[in-house]
């Protein structure tokens, strides 16, 4: 006969009424909203959640370092207090004053822009006769060298989420500038062939120093600068009997022989002019011989935006780098070479998110430190130097609805929370079209 005591039933019953003693409470949120993009990098993320109360985001899923720490900017200890409509009129004027009179004035960073605000810097800078680059201007002018002179073989990041079975960054870290990228198109994705992530595909990495991306990796060159183009032509046509000197190179030659789909991540501004034209000699050699496909895609350390930026720049002066009104600069693709120049040609400055505690080195070059300068942010600056004039906006992607171009080139409209639509700063779009009617006033 069953003992009822022990009997299963009686055993859960006990327990159900013990749970009782606990009292279970959870978190209601006045709003909630989810699959909205992040416009902290060119990743431009799609399965961010938001979860807020009393206007305030106070939870969000999915967000990585670099999203959390843009984010984090819209609470009150992150940025500068709103202007009173007077202040916010006057300091205009004084912005507009001192770009209209110390020429050629240097318009810097509208990659971190979206789409409507991006069109504006473009008028702004014409109207000033003065200089429109992006943070990575070097980086850019290099690089489209080489498609210009080449070819770009590219692909969409879901191509390379789906297909990619050997991804190479050289001198580019994601988990520094593209904390998701990782797990989001180039190594550990479930793909659409790819259904085991990385176990089947092979990660290499090649920098100078050590770094994050390492213990990772299944090869890992730690190589000088000057010795890229040599590797480079050592794995386009590998020789037995002058191997590059690497313990690491067969395992490499190997994971390339056995890869169909090949995906080279690289750092523009961190790789020389020989090893960028060397590494498009490389793609065209694999994709002609037809028995792999191999890709190339920049992954810049710069703005969330600067595919478009290129494309306005491509659609309104014929080059992806910007332009220079003033006629008295040109990128070198030397990027130290080029910050020299750069403060010799220009006298004041307009910029975008040079916040000094950002993850990534969007900060003003050093060589043009002393330039007086408009900066138009979102974020608190620190310090501030007293000749600045700092005016406060708007968080492009998140209080307001912008147009982005992901780092592939596909467009995406970042939408923000709509609790956050609309609220106590003007967006960057505002501020620039009344620069440019006070720039007008002669």
């Amino acid at each position: 006969m069953e003992n009822k005591a022990d009997s299963p039933l009686k055993r859960d019953d006990k327990k159900e009424n013990n749970s009782k003693d606990i009292e279970v409470t959870s978190v209601v949120y006045d709003a909630e909203q989810h699959s909205l993009l992040c416009a902290g990098c060119s990743c431009l993320c799609d399965d961010i959640s938001f979860y807020l109360q009393q206007g305030r985001i106070c939870r969000t899923l999915n967000l990585c370092e670099v999203g959390r720490h843009r984010l984090g900017t819209i609470d009150a200890e992150g940025r500068m207090p709103p202007l009173s409509a007077s202040q916010l009129t006057e300091r205009l004027k004084e912005a507009a004053d001192l770009l209209r009179t110390r020429t050629p004035a240097l318009i810097l960073g509208a990659d971190s822009l979206g789409g409507a605000a991006l069109q504006e810097t473009w008028t702004l800078a014409e109207d000033l006769k003065g200089i429109w680059l992006p943070w990575v201007f070097s980086g850019l002018q290099a690089f489209y060298d080489q498609v210009k002179k080449i070819g770009w073989p590219t692909a969409l990041l879901d191509e390379v989420r789906d297909q990619a079975n050997a991804v190479i960054f050289w001198r580019a870290d994601p988990l520094i500038t593209h904390h998701r990228h990782l797990s989001r198109y180039s190594v550990f994705p479930r793909g659409r062939y790819t259904e085991r992530g990385h176990h089947d595909r092979s990660l290499t990495a090649v920098n100078t120093e050590q770094t994050i991306i390492e213990p990772l990796c299944q090869q890992y060159f730690q190589i000088p600068f000057e010795a890229d183009t040599a590797f480079i032509e050592e794995l386009i046509q590998p020789r037995p009997d002058n191997t590059f000197p690497h313990r690491d190179f067969p395992l490499m030659i190997k994971a390339m022989e056995r890869a169909s789909f090949i995906a080279l991540f690289v750092d523009p501004e961190k790789t020389g002019k020989d090893s960028l034209e060397a590494m498009f000699q490389w793609a065209g050699k694999v994709n002609r011989e037809g028995r792999q496909r191999m890709v190339i895609m920049p992954l810049w350390d710069g703005g969330a935006n600067v595919e478009g930026f290129c494309r306005l720049s491509l659609e309104k002066a014929g080059t992806p780098w910007g332009t220079d009104f003033s006629r008295t600069f040109k990128p070198s693709g030397d990027p130290q070479l080029d910050q020299k120049k750069l403060a010799e040609s220009v006298q004041s400055i307009l910029v975008f998110e040079p916040h000094p505690d950002s993850l990534q080195s969007r900060k003003i070059p050093q060589a043009l430190a002393d330039k007086p300068r408009v900066i138009i942010d979102p974020f608190k600056q620190s310090p501030v130097q007293p000749a600045d004039l700092v005016i406060p906006a708007a968080l492009p992607g998140v209080e307001t609805d912008d147009l982005f171009f992901r780092a592939d080139g596909l467009p995406m409209k970042v939408e923000g929370p709509e609790a956050l639509a609309g609220q106590e700063y003007p967006s960057i779009e505002k501020l620039l079209r009344e620069i440019l009617i006070e720039v007008g006033r002669r």
